[in-house]
């Protein structure tokens, strides 16, 4: 089944001190009417707009979630009474315990190729805190490439190896709960994990294009944050326009078939993005159509 409007808006409001229009492209969010908007705010700049966006989003009622960094400033937006899920962003080296506030409900860590070694520890906090929920995101692919040049893809290896390690762990996790975007993570976390009286462990697979829209601190428009494939700009095009374009049909097309070597995966509903990125092909008729863009291009 297609989605003709996504249902699903991810976006990146600043990047390094990098703030496009947030009021126009806010207003373009509404005009579709999402059920959920994600946020995700890195500097103060980001939070001195987090007011006008929420007021502009908040006309078509979604459910709104904000991912913060951990800055004073955050904090005092945390307070300021809108009813936003607030989950704080936790940066390799540092605990729960010391850094996040003490009413905080929810944290992320995002487990990539330079941090995922510290999974482990991290749980452990996690396990100690006050905190009840836990997002571990697939790495963020355009903030990756406007950053480093390359998006450090955790290896199979290294998967492996916290593997064995959490295995020896045994982490106490009753009632916390995980939320991962890794497929092969999932899977890893859900046999150490598994439920008890609930779901503990939670996967929504691939919506890349469909139900998900990604759109990054410039307004541009991607299916995800794991595929750096620009449908479009929202500062030039309406949202809906861009999403009903032959273009982004193309995409989702492509998403949509299995890889030549990574059956498996795609079969259990793993990253088309990523799994892009390790075979080099999305194997899709017409995918050369498809421009691979890097962030910021138009």
């Amino acid at each position: 089944m297609d989605f003709s409007l996504p249902t699903r808006i991810r976006w990146d409001v600043d990047f390094r001190g990098r703030v496009g229009r947030p009021k126009r492209i806010a207003r373009q969010i509404r005009g579709i009417a999402p059920q959920f908007v994600e946020l995700r705010i890195e500097g103060e700049r980001g939070i001195a707009e987090l007011s006008a966006i929420f007021t502009e989003i908040h006309k078509c009622h979604p459910k709104v979630e904000a991912t913060l960094s951990l800055i004073p400033k955050a904090a005092a937006a945390a307070r300021w009474g809108y009813p936003i899920k607030f989950i704080w962003a936790i940066e390799a080296g540092k605990t729960f315990s010391r850094c996040i506030p003490a009413d905080a409900r929810a944290v992320s860590f995002t487990p990539d190729e330079e941090t995922i070694h510290l999974l482990p520890e991290v749980l452990e906090n996690f396990a100690e805190s006050a905190a009840a929920e836990l997002h571990l995101p697939n790495v963020n692919a355009m903030r990756a490439l406007a950053a480093r040049g390359h998006i450090p893809v955790p290896r199979s290896g290294q998967f492996r190896e916290v593997a064995e390690i959490l295995a020896r762990s045994r982490i106490p996790l009753a009632g916390k709960r995980l939320v991962v975007h890794d497929f092969f993570l999932c899977r890893i976390l859900r046999d150490l994990f598994p439920d008890e009286g609930g779901k503990r462990v939670e996967f929504s697979g691939c919506e890349a294009g469909t139900r998900l829209a990604y759109v990054d601190w410039d307004g541009n428009v991607y299916p995800c944050d794991s595929i750096p494939i620009r449908l479009g700009n929202l500062l030039e095009t309406p949202l809906e326009r861009i999403w009903r374009s032959p273009h982004r049909m193309r995409v989702v097309e492509a998403i949509r078939s299995v890889p030549v070597d990574c059956d498996s995966c795609m079969a259990h509903s793993g990253c088309r993005g990523l799994a892009y990125f390790a075979s080099g092909t999305l194997d899709a008729s017409g995918f050369q159509d498809a421009a691979v863009s890097s962030p910021g291009d138009k």
